[in-house]
């Protein structure tokens, strides 16, 4: 293997994504043969011996790719101690060591890819690359058209300009509107930031799609493991 970036390898190992890998290396929790690197652009060959946070890590591992249908109340996250239910809490013990594919907070429901291809979790989640996130989003208030081409437009909050690709609304009944959402980013608690912004509190949220792959029926809780062609197919082209 040719010299890659610190990071790069970190991700590849499967320990975290390529961003985390970043700031853990920044942070001084990254040994390259026994010395402390801190520049992520530091590269490594595939000999060297890296440990992250004192753990030696493996480069040979086999990926995983899971979808799960993440329940409302459940944490995005691995490690939490705080948190009473976390997605891996829902996986059984030989998935131990991959992370979740971009984040869907607490409140949030629905489709969630679990991975430890730090590859194509970059390629999912770097706004460069425009995947199409889709969500079916229940407020508070009765949307219109013109708050519509608002939620396109976009608002600024705290310093964030945070907007959607497309809108729909699906129906509309008592006090209450239910939108079908798409976003291209991935900025934190994004939809329901942006609607609250305008006016509409968000009572329920559910993603059903990333890229082409689908939620389908899959039923709360549960999870497939699924081929990497799977995920491949929806992946987007370089740019």
């Amino acid at each position: 293997m040719d010299p890659i970036r610190l990071s790069l390898f970190i991700s590849k190992s499967g320990y975290t994504s390529r961003r985390k890998a970043d700031a853990l290396i920044e942070e001084g929790k990254v040994e390259v043969n026994g010395t402390v690197v801190k520049e992520p652009f530091f590269r490594v060959n595939q000999d060297d011996k890296v440990k992250v946070c004192g753990k030696s890590l493996d480069t040979g591992r086999g990926k995983v790719y899971i979808v799960f249908n993440k329940p409302e109340g459940v944490t995005t996250t691995v490690e939490d101690k705080f948190a009473e239910r976390k997605v891996v809490d829902f996986l059984p013990a030989k998935f131990k060591g991959i992370f979740p594919v971009g984040r869907l907070d607490k409140n949030s429901s629905g489709l969630l890819i679990l991975t430890n291809d730090g590859d194509l979790c970059y390629r999912l989640t770097h706004p460069k690359f425009r995947v199409e996130k889709e969500y079916i989003v229940r407020v508070s208030g009765l949307v219109k058209a013109d708050d519509c081409l608002r939620a396109k437009k976009g608002l600024v909050d705290e310093g964030e300009h945070l907007k959607v690709e497309a809108i729909r609304i699906i129906k509309s009944e008592e006090q209450t509107t239910v939108c079908n959402v798409i976003v291209c980013e991935g900025k934190k608690r994004h939809i329901r930031r942006l609607f609250r912004g305008l006016g509409f509190p968000v009572l329920e949220l559910k993603r059903i799609r990333i890229g082409g792959l689908r939620l389908g029926d899959l039923k709360s809780g549960e999870y497939r493991e699924v081929m990497k062609e799977v995920i491949e197919k929806n992946k987007p082209d370089s740019s």
